[in-house]
């Protein structure tokens, strides 16, 4: 990751729960061809990982059983 990617939080070792990408840079520039195309593929090294972007959506039937917290009713 170059230096323009680097969030300041991080860089104080002070963690963060969202992460600004810098407007130009290589992560900017990965995320919008991941939104072009819909799905990528990454090789690390010996690894190869698919990465597929969708936005979630929650029904309200889901927010509300999240909302109550606890065990199942059987």
């Amino acid at each position: 990751m170059s230096e323009e990617d680097r969030n300041p939080r991080e860089q104080e070792g002070m963690s963060a729960d969202i992460i600004a990408i810098s407007k130009d840079g290589e992560l900017r520039r990965f995320f919008e061809r991941l939104r072009a195309n819909g799905t990528l593929r990454v090789n690390d090294g010996g690894d190869e990982y698919v990465i597929k972007i969708s936005r979630s959506q929650m029904t309200n039937e889901a927010r509300d059983f999240l909302a109550r917290g606890g065990p199942i009713p059987e």
